[in-house]
C-alpha cells in the first residue's frame, strides 16, 4: 500500500486520536472502569484507522490521477 502524504497523514491521527480519546471518556464516565475506557478507546481506534487508512489511500490516489 502506498504511504500516505503529510496532509492525509495529519489527518488520519487527528480523527483516530479525536474519537479514541472521545469514546474511551465516554466509557470510562458510564461505567468508572478506567480499563473499560482504555479497551474502548483502542478498539475504536484500531477500527477507525484501518477505515480511514484505506479511506484516504484512495482519496490520495484519486487526486494524484486526477493532476496528470
Amino acid at each position: 500500500m502506498v504511504s500516505l502524504n503529510t496532509k492525509y497523514s495529519g489527518i488520519l491521527w487527528v480523527n483516530v486520536a479525536a474519537l479514541s480519546l472521545g469514546v474511551g471518556f465516554l466509557v470510562y464516565k458510564k461505567w468508572d472502569n478506567i480499563g473499560y475506557g482504555a479497551g474502548a478507546g483502542l478498539a475504536i481506534g484500531a477500527v477507525e484507522y484501518v477505515f480511514m487508512r484505506f479511506s484516504l489511500a484512495r482519496k490520495q490516489a484519486r487526486e494524484e490521477n486526477n493532476d496528470n
